[in-house]
């Protein structure tokens, strides 16, 4: 079975590309399947996790990106002509690589186009993995915007043309397939998380990891309250971030540098293991959350959770009370008591990360890539 992946880029250091290059690398290696990573604006950047020797990397060299260092005029006349080149070579590959399957995200309206161009016989299938209502209806930063939402809501429109052309649409959670289930076949399926195998955390560090992207999605506004209330009570116990540099970057760096409270704003880094094994609580601040899948990750490390019970994921992974803790309604006052109450109780700390590496693991990649396989399958058959 020859399955291809298409991408804008793999070359942030970023949950969804983690995702992606570990799936792909379990099809080539366990399933031996001929699977491909097809790009268009890689360039000379390097892939952002390691790849499996089995998967082929193809990038069809058409850099959209650097069209915003021109005048609006000449970019719209440059984009079209490079939107043309892609589509052809894109075109070719697929000819000449005769593809089973072809693979996308739903939120890049050239790759959905392209996908649903492409004259010959192959299974087209769309990854969720970001909640479509809270793509418009839910944004902080869209809801606030009237302009915005409209054009968002414009944006869904095509979206879902597109979408609806293709064989399946292979969501994280039951909300997010009921909601694209009025224009296309759903199924769900949990992500596959790299778990920990190496030694897990002793839990004795008096560290608390938070890891994500700095956006506003991922609260770090109210992240810097809750430690606020906790540094009042605990100053010798220190909060590291670590993230890929976005919007909410120089807000955390100045915010964390005008609280002066133990504090550390951390950029992305491939060694995050390591990161959760020295640190002994995780926390997650998200307002939205379609998986999350640094929790599981925080886990097989051995560490509980401390989440705000926001939609839809956290509920999914955590065991309330068991391995973590749930708060509801963005209780800031709660959050902290609870990471509070980790802190100053070891033994339960110790107990609810040992149940955590037991959470963790119904999300391991053997118990997840079946699922995919027997879809894989399943879809060719039906050709």
């Amino acid at each position: 079975m020859r399955i291809v992946y298409v991408f804008p880029q793999l070359a942030r250091l970023a949950g969804t590309e983690r995702i992606f290059i570990d799936k792909m690398n379990y099809l080539a290696d366990h399933f031996g399947y001929d699977v491909y990573a097809l790009t268009y604006e890689q360039g000379q950047a390097p892939v952002a996790y390691k790849m499996s020797e089995k998967v082929t990397h193809v990038d069809l060299a058409i850099p959209l990106w650097k069209l915003y260092r021109y005048n609006r005029v000449k970019r719209l006349f440059l984009h079209s002509r490079l939107v043309k080149q892609l589509y052809k070579k894109f075109e070719d590959f697929v000819f000449n690589t005769h593809p089973d399957i072809l693979i996308a995200t739903p939120y890049h309206e050239i790759i959905l186009d392209m996908i649903i161009r492409c004259p010959y016989s192959v299974v087209r299938i769309i990854e969720s993995h970001l909640n479509k209502r809270f793509s418009v209806d839910n944004d902080p930063i869209i809801r606030g915007n009237f302009f915005r939402r409209i054009m968002e809501r414009y944006r869904m429109h095509r979206i879902e043309h597109y979408v609806s052309h293709f064989d399946i649409l292979v969501a994280l959670n039951q909300t997010d397939a009921e909601d694209w289930s009025k224009f296309v076949k759903t199924k769900v399926i949990c992500n596959m998380v790299h778990l920990n195998e190496e030694a897990v955390s002793d839990l004795h560090e008096k560290k608390v990891i938070f890891v994500g992207r700095y956006t506003m999605q991922k609260g770090i506004p109210d992240l810097f309250k809750v430690w606020q209330l906790v540094y009042s009570r605990h100053p010798d116990w220190h909060l590291y971030l670590y993230g890929e540099v976005d919007e909410d970057y120089d807000y955390a760096c100045r915010e964390a540098q005008h609280l002066g409270k133990n504090i550390h704003v951390n950029k992305s880094t491939n060694r995050i293991f390591e990161k959760y094994r020295e640190s002994s609580i995780f926390v997650l601040t998200s307002i939205y959350e379609p998986f999350g899948l640094v929790m599981p990750e925080a886990m097989s490390c051995g560490l509980p959770v401390v989440a705000f019970d926001c939609p839809y994921g956290p509920a999914n992974v955590i065991s309330d009370g068991e391995d973590g803790f749930l708060i509801k309604k963005r209780d800031i006052q709660s959050f902290a008591n609870h990471l509070c109450l980790l802190i100053e109780d070891e033994k339960l700390r110790l107990q609810m990360g040992k149940k955590a590496i037991a959470s963790s693991q119904k999300y391991a990649a053997d118990n997840i890539m079946p699922e995919w396989k027997d879809l894989f399958e399943s879809l060719i058959n039906e050709l």
